[in-house]
């Protein structure tokens, strides 16, 4: 009995010590010098350590009012050596740990590095904390957060016949509209086996329908709005991959044809398709031409071709609207490319005074406008677009600073432009985006107008809860056509992914 009393007592003695609470920990931003994607690096960084310093003695928590300790940093990249310094202090602003990592590797290292100093960090508080060195913070109840009402579309301004921007009641207050009308079981989302890259509308069936292309690395399928299942589709090779697919006639005649775009190897080899009686019928093979159906200032739909590069200059010369005649690709009018300037990131619309400017994507995302002399007029301090969907070409130059011997070509969202000369561009956001690792993790578009010195918000859809690779915009029924990642295929291959197709009613 006495020995039993005497386990008893040990258990409360001990007690306090196992039960105590973790450390809380604030991981702040990090700075980040010498790399390409400064603010994506600094996002990474952060979530990275806050999750690795998550342990049963370290709590990450989500603001510095609940933290005992505050942890930032630097992230040094210079050629291929890399060094990250951490500094934790008490929220009073006193230092408690202060340690590194360094090594090689550049960005691709990143992962194990924070990891490393996750470790280290989390050795030096643990010692700190066991010799009573760092103070313990007051609990601040944290308030939860109020739900707003639940609406797709955010609108700011909306454009007046006259091309003037006409501001909504509050002004320039920005307030939610009612946007997406229906519900998942009338056809508004439809979920898709497989992982989808590209979407493009295909015309209309006989009852009214509409017909959707819809494309993974290396298939097309013609599906019917409402319907996952495929009407007629294609595969590719083993070594083909799909760029981009683009439903268009682009002689006027009409018979429009499905364009795609299709790289092997290293050569762009693009296919034409014709849709008969309901059937995808191959017209033309191995053109070397990038393809892109656009709609100039919200004009006629046309098809725009730039021919293929070498290396880093992967797009080669001018713009031209082409046409088909049986296997050639004839080009008619030339349009000059502004600085980062390509088939792919480019659109034009008219100034309220008549005008024609060109907005492009920079090769980091943000948007720019340009006057006809090819000025740089506006630079967005956002980034837009986003893709995950890639090729990569063989280039011995990319050995010596990166070790891989591949150049990644990262493709882009669409910019369409609408007959009210509304520029609509979609973003996705990601959990990390840095080098060549992509993962996005929603998506929205953005309506912009031009009030002669920026594009202005005119309204956006509220994020979706996944990575968007592609949209469409049917002006004719106001509609967006928004093609969602909803499953990401497993690396064990188990499952092969899945898609969404979500349909809203612009009003």
């Amino acid at each position: 009995m006495k020995r039993l009393m005497l386990v008893i007592l040990l258990l409360l003695v001990t007690m306090p010590a196992f039960g105590a609470a973790p450390l809380r920990i604030y991981v702040g931003e990090f700075n980040a010098v010498g790399v390409a994607a400064k603010d994506d690096t600094k996002v990474v960084l952060q979530s990275l350590l806050a999750s690795r310093l998550s342990d049963g003695s370290l709590l990450a928590v989500s603001a510095v009012a609940e933290a005992d300790l505050v942890v930032s940093g630097t992230y040094i990249a210079i050629g291929k050596q890399y060094n990250i310094d951490a500094v934790a202090k008490t929220v009073a602003g006193q230092t408690v740990v202060r340690t590194f990592v360094q090594g090689e590797g550049g960005q691709d290292a990143l992962f194990a590095a924070t990891a490393k100093l996750a470790e280290k960090l989390s050795a030096e508080l643990q010692k700190q904390q066991a010799a009573g060195a760092i103070p313990r913070a007051a609990q601040v109840p944290v308030a939860l957060p109020v739900r707003t009402v639940n609406n797709d579309i955010v609108r700011a301004t909306v454009p007046a016949a006259n091309g003037d921007l006409q501001h909504v009641t509050q002004g320039d207050v920005i307030r939610p509209q009612a946007f997406y009308r229906g519900a998942p079981n009338k056809g508004d989302v439809k979920r898709l086996d497989g992982m989808f890259n590209l979407l493009a509308m295909g015309g209309t069936d006989s009852g009214g329908k509409r017909l959707l292309f819809i494309a993974q690395d290396r298939a097309v399928q013609l599906i019917r709005e409402g319907d996952n299942r495929p009407i007629s589709g294609f595969g590719l090779g083993v070594n083909d991959k799909i760029l981009s697919i683009d439903y268009v006639d682009p002689a006027g005649a009409g018979n429009p044809d499905l364009y795609v775009t299709v790289v092997r190897g290293d050569e762009v080899a693009s296919q034409v398709w014709g849709l008969k009686n309901n059937k995808l019928i191959k017209l033309a093979d191995n053109i070397p031409y990038f393809f892109r159906a656009i709609a100039l200032a919200g004009g006629q739909l046309k098809l725009y071709a730039q021919e293929q590069g070498r290396k880093a200059d992967r797009y080669y010369g001018d713009v031209y609207e082409v046409v088909r005649e049986g296997t050639r690709i004839v080009r008619k009018t030339k349009i000059t490319m502004p600085r980062y300037g390509n088939v792919y990131s480019f659109n034009q619309f008219k100034h309220p005074s008549g005008e024609l400017l060109t907005v492009v994507y920079h090769e980091e995302n943000y948007l720019v406008v340009y006057d006809k002399e090819q000025k740089e007029l506006w630079r967005s301090n956002d980034a837009f677009g986003g893709s995950e969907l890639f090729y990569k070409v063989e280039d011995d130059a990319m050995v010596n600073p990166t070790t891989d011997k591949y150049r990644w070509f990262f493709m882009n969202q669409r910019i369409l432009v609408t007959k009210q000369q509304e520029v609509l561009v979609g973003k996705n956001d990601g959990f990390f985006v840095i080098g060549n690792a992509r993962m996005y993790k929603k998506g929205a578009v953005y309506s912009l107008y031009w009030n002669g010195a920026a594009l202005e918000e005119v309204w956006r859809t509220k994020d979706t809860q996944n990575y968007m690779p592609d949209f469409a915009f049917d002006e004719a029924k106001s509609e967006l056509l928004l093609l969602q990642l909803t499953q990401r295929e497993d690396v064990l291959m188990r499952t092969k992914g899945a898609s969404a197709l979500q349909i809203k009613k612009v009003e």
